[in-house]
């Protein structure tokens, strides 16, 4: 029959190829049933065969596994008709595909088990007929018994699996230890599945579908070996590669599992949110179940959290509750399940599926570095800090009290969750009896207002001061009068209130008597805070300011030095004076003085040590080690940091333990080689910001270094993960933190192969570079722009605008080594496109912008005229080839072989320029020579100059043996064996 152009078949041959490279899904199914019939309309039988074999494939990756049965009985008729048809390519596919027909079959309940068992004996006649092994086979008969719970026929066909020889039908390697690692994790037995699984997670055997498979079916085992940080790892990296793909939803649904048992139910909401499409497909009821299984775990976690009436996702058209949508899905599972049981006559799969969702947490939070949730519900439970100061939960209520006053008096971290036990345990019986504790709890609660900034906070002091009076304490008093002052401020008090109220606490702690061991404690106290009060009041923020508070608190401590040798647990002023100190080297940091900063911190670290209170030396060594830093001292902040670190073990303030943590993870990072280890303090510090309730603040911040610290461990797909999630809150930071998440972004995803992406990343931080007085950050930005542009395939118009961008940033910015490096880009791209005029006239430019005696500038001038010698032989093969075609042995062909050896000619004049400049730069340009001697060799090959290529080569190697330095000898080594090479040619 005639065809239109559009269906002939060149065009379909076309077509299918271009649909074999399209995203799995509906889309590409459609696709290519259309496909197989204009291949029928055309009448021709092999292509007919590729469109059915086109159509199975595009089956095979979604959630219609079940619908290839139907081309394949067709592919089967054709083979049983005439198997010489079939080419070696076709025959190879077509008994390949028997494999996924068993399998598939196994997804679709309303296939008979009857039918199964013939197509595997089926299977294995054909098998064995066509010349193979049994390995396969004995696969799909194993995936039959364990589907069906025959547990012993399961075990059997397991050792003939794994014992019969691989040949051309065994499924990939990579393939078969996903099989055989689930084998052992179905048994129980996690450690071994992870070790068969290991060649697969490490990357040593992959395929189109592995490692995703595998990622996704080791997150529960590591948690449960003991493994949660490679777990971690494995969900990053694993969901990044199984996101959006229709045939890997089995996959999805155990990332969901894997959130709900980790306290990341926020997170497994979000997973769900972005394939809730599927929760209704039925296409394949086996990937159904599966991707159901790990939803309700999700959504029954959720309901046991309190949060059944919180939205959930859109379901059958819907929005839908938590509540609402776990009964709809577990009726449909159940469903699902007693189908497969009836199908196989056990109930097996229901009772995997009813183990599965009884599982309990596996953590309570296992931090993942990623942005909060803002779309869903936070559901999981506070994240736990350091154990209370007592866990008998049978404790007498003085025995709480005892230990509650013996913290707050060593001013311990645990105090405020010490007095939450006594106020949780305390009647109103209690306090009456005991006014002591009744101003305690009333103390208590008046700082929890303060802290929390309560427009109530001066009045309940107020109380708290009446009350500590009343039951005759009045240096606890005087403490209270004191935060009545600062409320006051806070709360806009006038100047000459907030300082007669810091008079009256003065005047109080005066009146102590002279044998009260906490008076001079309060005295100091008092002191040091009407010092801080007075800047806050007079706004002193100039240097004067600056100047005159630091001379106060000087004052403040040559007044109280001298009580430091009395200094006891109740009375002592060490840590006031540490105050003082960790105060004043603040302004001596703010003022452009860091070594009088960083002896200030020190002492202060040192006075809090002396004063029993490690914990409050935790802060000014975290100063330190940011000073430190700041100073380029990498490795003397690392250890400042470090001593923060383990002084502050004891803190329970979320902020606190997150900056601890980020001034150690920018002081590792900040030296090569401790990448991972930064990482792992990156990670901590962004959780515990997200739990001190700023995670697009400084918890983006701590993102932005895990993700650049996990992007240098060689960890990409992690990395961007984490970049990704908080770019949001880090394009809201400002300029500068904006284009460093991009620049972080775009590098990882071009280590993920990402060009695309990448370049957009690139070129958005560029365009906000652009506004910054200095260019250099913006030129850069579109040099790397411009190379990943290249290497996108279909952007080579992108990629050279965004050069030429760059190379006018660079001569704008007057550097003319990046000017020509980029100059050098274009000029290959425009020889990638087939200008080799325009690309030889490039190169030329960048010779020009590099004149000049400068030794960096020859440098880069030599490596120019090797690249620019590589550009002129590059390509010439190809256009001999096209002249040879046809062509005689004189006339216009033997002209353009002239030309190309005066070509090549010229590349060796460019050569030798750069060998001799190579060689006059030292020793660090050895190997830039070597190469360029090498290549220049070839070249006289080529030319058909044997002699004098080997002539350069012995000249080389003359000049190496004479250099004499390691390297040089590792290069005298090659340089022979070439020469040996050749001299056996010959």
């Amino acid at each position: 029959m005639t065809t239109t152009p559009e269906q002939s078949p060149e065009a379909i041959r076309r077509a299918l190829w271009e649909n074999d490279r399209a995203p799995n899904g509906l889309l590409r199914n459609a696709r290519a049933e259309e496909l197989v019939a204009a291949a029928e309309a055309t009448g021709d039988r092999a292509l007919i065969r590729q469109a059915l074999f086109g159509v199975i494939r595009a089956y095979e990756y979604s959630t219609e596994r079940g619908k290839m049965l139907v081309p394949f009985a067709r592919l089967l008729q054709e083979w049983d008709r005439d198997p010489s048809a079939f080419c070696s390519s076709d025959t190879h596919t077509f008994h390949w595909v028997f494999k996924w027909v068993s399998s598939g079959m196994l997804t679709l309940p309303e296939i008979p088990l009857a039918t199964m068992e013939q197509w595997l004996a089926e299977m294995e006649r054909r098998y064995r007929t066509a010349g193979y092994t049994e390995r396969a086979v004995r696969q799909a008969e194993y995936e039959l018994a364990v589907d069906t719970g025959d547990t012993e026929r399961a075990t059997r066909a397991f050792a003939a699996w794994t014992a019969a020889d691989r040949d051309a039908m065994a499924n990939c390697h990579a393939c078969e230890i996903n099989d055989q690692g689930g084998h052992w994790s179905g048994r129980g037995d996690d450690g071994k599945a992870l070790r068969t699984w290991a060649p697969v997670l490490d990357g040593t055997s992959t395929c189109m579908e592995e490692p995703h498979r595998v990622l996704a079916k080791s997150l529960l085992p590591l948690v449960r070996t003991g493994h949660p940080d490679q777990a971690r790892a494995n969900h990053l990296r694993g969901y990044r590669m199984a996101r959006g793909n229709e045939s890997l939803l089995p996959s999805i649904g155990l990332h969901i599992e894997f959130c709900a048992l980790t306290g990341n139910e926020a997170r497994g909401l979000e997973i769900l949110a972005e394939h809730a499409s599927h929760l209704g497909s039925d296409g394949n009821p086996w990937a159904r179940l599966q991707l159901l299984t790990g939803t309700l775990v999700l959504l029954r976690r959720l309901l046991a959290l309190g949060a059944g009436d919180q939205p959930a996702v859109p379901y059958a058209g819907e929005q839908r509750t938590v509540r609402d949508l776990h009964d709809l899905l577990d009726a449909d599972a159940t469903a699902i399940a007693a189908r497969f049981d009836a199908r196989n006559g056990s109930t097996v799969v229901s009772g995997r599926l009813k183990e599965r969702l009884e599982r309990e947490p596996l953590l309570a939070a296992l931090p993942l570095g990623l942005r909060p949730a803002t779309a869903v519900p936070a559901v999981a439970p506070p994240v736990a800090a350091t154990p209370e100061p007592v866990r008998d939960d049978t404790a007498a209520l003085p025995e709480l009290v005892a230990e509650a006053r013996r913290l707050r008096a060593d001013g311990h971290p645990l105090a405020d969750a010490a007095w939450e036990r006594v106020a949780a345990r305390a009647t109103e019986t209690d306090t009456a009896g005991d006014p002591l504790l009744g101003a305690d709890l009333l103390d208590h609660r008046a700082l929890a207002a303060g802290r929390a900034d309560d427009a109530t906070a001066r009045e309940r002091f107020e109380r708290v001061v009446d009350a500590y009076r009343a039951a005759g304490e009045p240096s606890r008093a005087v403490l209270a009068e004191l935060r009545v002052a600062v409320a006051a401020m806070r709360t806009g008090a006038e100047p000459d209130e907030v300082r007669a109220l810091c008079a009256r606490a003065a005047a109080s702690a005066d009146a102590l008597a002279p044998d009260e061991p906490t008076r001079v404690r309060r005295i100091a106290a008092v002191a040091l805070m009407r010092a801080k009060v007075e800047a806050m009041l007079d706004h002193d923020t100039d240097d004067h300011g600056a100047g005159r508070l630091d001379a106060e608190l000087a004052a403040f401590e040559e007044r109280f030095a001298p009580y430091l040798d009395a200094d006891t647990t109740g009375g002592g002023v060490h840590d006031r004076l540490a105050e003082a100190d960790e105060t004043r080297a603040d302004l001596a940091w703010r003022a452009g003085d860091p070594e009088t900063a960083h002896a200030l911190l020190t002492r202060a670290a040192q006075r809090s040590l002396t004063a029993g209170r490690p914990w409050a030396a935790a802060a000014p060594l975290a100063t330190r080690a940011r000073l430190l830093l700041r100073l380029g001292r990498a490795g003397e902040a690392e250890e400042s940091a470090r001593e923060a670190y383990g002084h502050g073990a004891e803190l329970t303030a979320p902020f606190d333990l997150a900056g601890i943590r980020l001034t150690l993870a920018e002081a590792l990072y900040a030296q090569d080689g401790k990448e991972a280890e930064a990482a792992e303090y990156a990670l901590e510090a962004a959780h515990w910001y997200d739990a001190a309730g700023d995670p697009a603040g400084a918890g983006a911040y701590a993102r932005l270094v895990l993700g650049r610290c996990l992007g240098e461990a060689g960890r990409a797909a992690e990395a961007a993960e984490v970049l990704e999630s908080a770019l949001p809150d880090l394009l809201e930071h400002g300029d500068d933190e904006a284009v460093q998440a991009r620049d972080a972004l775009a590098r990882n995803l071009r280590t993920l192969g990402d060009h695309r992406g990448a370049a957009e990343q690139y070129l958005r931080a560029a365009e906000t570079a652009a506004a910054w007085e200095h260019q250099g950050p913006h030129a850069q930005l579109a040099t790397l722009a411009a190379e990943t542009l290249a290497r996108v395939g279909d952007l080579a118009d992108e990629a050279a605008a965004a050069n030429q961008r760059a190379i006018a940033l660079w001569e704008q910015v007057g550097e003319p080594r990046a000017q020509a490096r980029a100059l050098r880009s274009l000029a290959w791209l425009e020889a990638s496109r087939g200008d080799r005029t325009a690309a030889r006239e490039v190169m030329g430019r960048a010779l020009t912008a590099l004149e000049g005696d400068d030794p960096a500038l020859l440098e880069e001038r030599a490596h120019t005229w090797a690249q620019m010698a590589e550009l002129l032989v590059d390509g010439l093969e190809a256009e001999s080839a096209d002249t040879d075609e046809g062509a005689e042995s004189s006339g216009p062909g033997e002209d353009v072989r002239r030309s190309a050896a005066a070509v090549r000619g010229e590349a060796l004049d460019l050569l030798h320029q750069a060998q001799r400049t190579f060689a006059a730069l030292g020793p660090d340009m050895l190997g830039d020579r070597v190469r360029a001697a090498f290549y220049a060799a070839w070249l006289e090959r080529e030319l058909g100059r044997a002699e004098k290529a080997e002539a350069r080569l012995r000249a080389l190697a003359a000049d190496l043996e004479e250099i004499g330095t390691e390297q040089a000898r590792g290069m005298l080594t090659q340089v022979r064996g070439r020469l040996d090479e050749w001299a056996e040619e010959s």
